[in-house]
């Protein structure tokens, strides 16, 4: 691998972006431009083979010095087969092969994957995750996405559809959740049900600081200032942060006496909470999971923040060349 370089590419619904990686994990090269996601495939192919071309311009590297390249995209994903059966953010993405298109235009080898599932190896193979021999990923934000590495490698099940620990049911009289079943992960712990969280303690007529951080409107309430409002002492910021811990720590100690893992990373913009949020996981955490699987297993946050897209479909690409991450 020392003259070949592999390019990965982080699809979003706003931005695709592809980055020329090596095989430590260096970015070489980037460049990022509009999906145009409601403009249809073939639009949207377009901007990707744009963007990586333009990463590998960036990179001063030659066409034929890509080895492979490697996708996270959003939604379902049949790799073997190079076809996306579906995707939230994109217009008529169902049954789309994006793989060949692709591949033909930049002359090397394509691997896909979830973008959770991406992310997850990237972690993995270059952030907190490395050197783990079961790794799970948690991503928070405006959903919940999650990734599974045994051995090195993404399990995503027999139909490619897993891991979604998002949609384990933790509440069984729950919220309703975006999937239509109630008391998921993800219905608890999602953005918008953070920020609905302080929103009902502000509506009960308790004193909060995001009343004037908001513009006194709480409909403009975030995450992120619920956190910064917490480590100023603003307590219903504090006890919103705590819940959503505590919910998170049930999910996680599902998952450690399930599956046993050594290391448990969480991230996505809510994470930046830090310990406001990491405290009360593993405060939960220490009480619901088994105990020998937890002597064993770290929970940690994430590492790699907005290059773990990029940096996961790299070690995809690097997989598919048979290089051990």
């Amino acid at each position: 691998m020392s003259t070949q370089y592999v390019v990965g590419v982080d699809l979003g619904g706003t931005n695709v972006r592809a980055a020329v990686v090596d095989s430590s994990g260096k970015i070489l090269g980037e460049a990022r431009t509009d999906s145009k996601a409601m403009e249809g495939a073939d639009v949207t192919l377009g901007q990707i083979i744009k963007a990586i071309r333009a990463a590998v311009a960036d990179a001063r590297v030659s066409e034929g010095e890509i080895a492979a390249c490697g996708m996270g995209i959003p939604g379902t994903v049949k790799n073997a087969e190079g076809l996306v059966l579906w995707s939230p953010n994109f217009k008529d993405w169902n049954g789309i092969q994006v793989r060949d298109p692709i591949a033909k235009a930049i002359g090397a080898p394509v691997s896909m994957g979830n973008d959770a599932n991406v992310a997850a190896l990237g972690e993995y193979a270059f952030g907190a995750g490395k050197g783990a021999r079961c790794m799970i990923m948690l991503t928070l934000g405006t959903g919940i996405g999650s990734g599974l590495i045994i051995e090195g490698k993404s399990w995503n099940g027999v139909s490619e559809v897993a891991p979604e620990m998002g949609h384990h049911i933790i509440l069984a009289d729950g919220p309703r959740c975006s999937c239509g079943r109630y008391g998921c992960v993800e219905s608890l712990c999602r953005r918008d049900a953070i920020v609905d969280r302080a929103a009902r303690k502000a509506h009960q007529g308790r004193y909060t600081s995001l009343i004037e951080k908001s513009g006194h409107d709480l409909r403009y309430v975030t995450p992120a200032m619920i956190a910064e409002a917490a480590r100023e002492g603003d307590q219903v910021s504090i006890e919103t942060l705590e819940e959503t811990g505590y919910y998170l720590g049930i999910a996680v100690a599902n998952i450690i006496n399930i599956f046993n893992p050594d290391k448990v990373i969480i991230g996505g913009g809510i994470a930046q909470a830090g310990d406001l949020l990491f405290d009360p996981i593993r405060r939960t955490v220490e009480v619901n999971a088994l105990y020998e699987a937890l002597q064993v297993c770290e929970i940690l946050p994430a590492a790699l923040g907005d290059d773990a897209g990029v940096l996961g479909a790299a070690a995809l690409a690097l997989q598919s060349l048979g290089v051990s991450l």
